[in-house]
């Protein structure tokens, strides 16, 4: 806690906390969900709820933004809800889908990331094909399987 010492005529302290008290309280605001509320709370009927889990950093970042062009498309017949490994936030969420390992970036479609897809399995996990580091390989899937399998999403009642 910041604590500071009352003094008379110590206005630059009085400015600095009468500024911090609603940076405090807006720091407490997130638009995302805590570990305690369900992931499906603010999904509309019919839409599709994508989590998009990844570390926010080169290399990752490239391919989140590709995964954000791509998402943006579907407009409001998607919620997005992006989570940074590296937050404690993100840490609650792996833990609940079962993540465990250092993971550049998994995708969960209405909760589900692993389809079949044209006859073979798909897992949103890693990077996409061909776009792996010499660190860390590339996952069994590509952005089109990802526009194939929200298309597909998308269009069931």
């Amino acid at each position: 806690m910041i604590r500071l010492a009352r003094k008379p005529g110590n206005v630059f302290g009085l400015i600095l906390w009468v500024g911090l008290i609603p940076m405090l309280l807006l720091a407490g605001c997130s638009s995302r969900p805590t570990s305690a509320e369900s992931s499906t709370k603010g999904v509309k009927s019919g839409e599709v709820l994508v989590e998009v889990i990844a570390l926010n950093h080169p290399p990752v970042r490239p391919i989140l933004n590709d995964v954000d062009q791509l998402l943006s498309g579907y407009g409001d017949r998607v919620l997005v809800q992006h989570y940074d490994f590296d937050t404690q936030e993100g840490q609650d969420f792996a833990k609940q889908h079962g993540l465990e390992t250092h993971t550049p970036l998994a995708i969960f479609i209405n909760g589900q990331m692993a389809y079949e897809l044209e006859g073979r399995q798909i897992k949103f996990y890693s990077f996409p094909q061909g776009q792996g580091t010499g660190m860390v390989p590339e996952g069994g899937w590509s952005l089109d399987d990802l526009r194939q399998v929200l298309d597909q999403t998308v269009k069931k009642p």
